[in-house]
């Protein structure tokens, strides 16, 4: 299954620096990802938010959505008899994959001139953020009212 896609969106609608000092400690970054279907069923949106800790402490939070507009042929593919549609897990790795890569160069281009930009976001195992398939059923009529 190649499935087609194409990031026609990035938005960073949350970015704060709590504390821009110098650190004794190394940071800890906590990451939570998110995926989204629009109700036309043309894209996936996914978000990821990091919050870089000291200690218990946030110091700088970033959110970042990585729009990603899906072939009609591939939504056809991911769709099963019952009309429920399947988005594969390595294709929403592959997609997660892209938009920490995103986060990353926002978080530099965010960071210039601070105390922070030498802070970098590490390499990120997604395999480990994402291990299902992203399941959508079908609205029965009573519930699209």
């Amino acid at each position: 299954m190649a499935l087609q896609f194409q990031l026609v969106k990035i938005d960073a609608p949350q970015f704060a620096i709590i504390n821009d000092g110098e650190f004794s400690n190394p940071l800890q970054i906590n990451f939570e990802l998110n995926f989204a279907v629009d109700s036309s069923f043309t894209s996936i949106k996914n978000a990821l938010k990091i919050v870089f800790l000291n200690s218990s402490e946030p110091v700088m939070q970033l959110v970042v959505e990585c729009y990603y507009a899906i072939s009609k042929d591939s939504w056809q593919e991911m769709t099963q008899q019952d009309n429920t549609i399947v988005v594969p897990v390595g294709f929403l790795q592959h997609l997660a994959t892209i938009t920490v890569g995103t986060a990353r160069g926002v978080l530099f281009a965010r960071t210039v001139e601070t105390n922070l930009n030498k802070y970098v976001l590490p390499l990120v195992n997604v395999t480990e953020m994402v291990k299902n398939d992203m399941v959508i059923k079908p609205q029965s009529e009573a519930e699209k009212k």
